[in-house]
């Protein structure tokens, strides 16, 4: 049975990606896309997509260590630099339902990615299309068309209501952009 990537990816989420080797063992960089480190320290069975040689495979997590600020990844069957550097770029994908439960105010990238962003009047500014973390707060970066975007801070002053269930986020226009 041949299964479609989104068949594959249906129902994960990518929590990381695998960066540069790491040693002569096997090991690997792993970037986190998330900012809880309970969900990266808890990985066991993982799901990894390579958009570059378009495969995906499943694959189980032999260790995993924090060093000098990043994660160190050794799966298990990889025991060397040549087969490790086959990983390098891939997405590391779970199930979702593996995900913390978040309070109210909380949410995942996911969530409101392709969420409709509309202004204190109803008028619709466009679709979240990604959210980017800036360290002291994430902005939403709304398209508005083709090529134009919007760039809004997540924060209380400019954020109304953001409705995760309906993909619906009501925000005060900056003043920058009237």
């Amino acid at each position: 049975m041949i299964n479609t990537l989104r068949e594959l990816l249906s129902g994960k989420v990518a929590v990381a990606i695998l960066g540069k080797t790491h040693g002569l063992k096997g090991e690997l960089k792993l970037h986190p896309f998330t900012n809880f480190p309970e969900i990266i320290e808890s990985l066991e069975e993982i799901f990894l997509y390579n958009e570059k040689t378009k495969q995906f495979m499943v694959a189980t997590v032999e260790n995993l260590r924090l060093a000098d600020g990043y994660y160190i990844i050794k799966l298990n069957g990889v025991e060397n630099v040549e087969n490790a550097r086959k990983f390098v770029g891939s997405k590391v994908y779970i199930n979702k339902d593996e995900l913390p439960n978040l309070s109210k105010d909380e949410y995942y990238f996911f969530e409101i990615v392709g969420s409709q962003v509309i202004d204190e009047s109803g008028k619709v500014l466009g679709v979240v299309d990604e959210v980017i973390q800036t360290g002291s707060n994430d902005v939403i970066v709304v398209n508005k068309n083709k090529e134009d975007e919007i760039l809004i801070p997540v924060i209380y002053d400019y954020i109304i209501t953001l409705d995760k269930e309906n993909k619906k986020i009501v925000v005060k226009v900056p003043e920058w952009l009237d």
